[in-house]
């Protein structure tokens, strides 16, 4: 009987739990980014931040060689935008706002020699 008690208890206890993580939303739909290189030199790293009232985040991608695109996930609602910050082997830095597109779950940052292109793609 006692062990019943126990795994009612614990049943119960996962209920409220799993509610309330379900109340923060989190993890929250993905939000797509694909970050294009289409310059002819090695990025050295790229950092791409966002938050919003329950996380921050940052992430560091390094080393994006020539014509290279990868494409990352953020635990990110669409419309809040995020920061993107490329640094240049030659120590130069160029900085973005991007994504405050509501609706739109995946985009395309294009880094050129002439700054970072912001592609909303659906």
């Amino acid at each position: 009987m006692r062990s019943v008690i126990i795994a009612v208890l614990v049943f119960i206890l996962g209920i409220v739990i799993g509610s309330y993580w379900y109340s923060l939303q989190n993890p929250a739909k993905p939000l797509f980014v694909e970050i294009v290189n289409d310059t002819e030199a090695l990025i050295p790293s790229v950092i791409i931040e966002h938050g919003n009232a329950n996380l921050q985040e940052k992430i560091t991608l390094v080393q994006l060689r020539p014509r290279e695109t990868r494409i990352i996930v953020l635990n990110h609602k669409p419309g809040l935008g995020f920061n993107i910050a490329v640094n240049y082997a030659n120590g130069e830095k160029t900085e973005i706002c991007a994504g405050k597109n509501k609706g739109i779950w995946f985009f395309r940052e294009t880094i050129t020699k002439f700054g970072i292109y912001n592609t909303p793609l659906r």
